[in-house]
């Protein structure tokens, strides 16, 4: 009965926290649409293509992974468990490093020759430095959730959100009149500071968590 209790918990603040970051989705999306204009949004729309590609790469099945292979190393021995998540995190990190890497070493051929906007090179290196910090936080998450915790993924998920338009807001109306590939690149740096929160955030948590979980 408690177990079912807490599945239906989890749902409804999982359900809850969808509902509030489409709604801070959207807000964003007026957010940079009324500071970007047309131009500056089918570049940041551009980048996003590419942007999108090396996510996948760091981050694919991380979270999944982990928490499978956490939940079931946790109901044999919590010794092994912690060991489990250390290499998985620095599974994380190199994933999360090689994309970051390979992002950078190819930003400017992918601006030029594949999106055919040089001015979108910048973007796609700003953007470069999040991947090993979206990598760590999605293992933390399959720890969670191996947990049977949302409320760490949520929190943390709510907080980039909330960082990230903070910063683009705060970057953007600073810099009218800047061009738009500079703009972008800002917007994309804001991103990648988020990603840093996020996992900052989900470090503590897990500190805490820790305590309980392995003593």
């Amino acid at each position: 009965m408690a177990r079912r209790k807490t599945y239906l918990q989890n749902a409804a603040l999982l359900t809850a926290c969808g509902l509030v970051l489409r709604v801070l989705g959207m807000g964003f999306r007026v957010v940079l649409s009324s500071y970007l204009g047309g131009e500056g949004m089918g570049l940041y729309q551009l980048v996003l293509a590419v942007y999108g590609l090396f996510v996948t790469l760091a981050t694919a099945g991380i979270s999944v992974a982990a928490a499978r292979l956490l939940t079931e190393e946790l109901s044999r021995d919590k010794a092994a468990a912690r060991g489990m998540l250390v290499r998985l995190v620095l599974a994380g990190l190199t994933l999360g490093g090689l994309a970051m890497v390979a992002q950078l070493a190819t930003a400017g051929l992918a601006a030029k020759w594949w999106l055919g906007d040089v001015r979108a090179a910048a973007a796609l290196r700003t953007s470069a430095l999040g991947l090993p910090w979206m990598a760590v936080s999605a293992v933390l998450r399959g720890f969670f959730l191996a947990r049977r915790r949302v409320e760490p993924n949520v929190l943390s998920q709510l907080a980039e959100q909330t960082v990230r338009i903070a910063a683009v807001v705060w970057a953007l109306s600073r810099t009218q009149g800047w061009p738009d590939g500079s703009r972008c690149a800002l917007v994309l740096a804001a991103t990648a500071l988020s990603e840093a929160v996020s996992t900052a955030l989900m470090t503590l948590f897990y500190r805490r968590e820790a305590v309980r979980c392995f003593g």
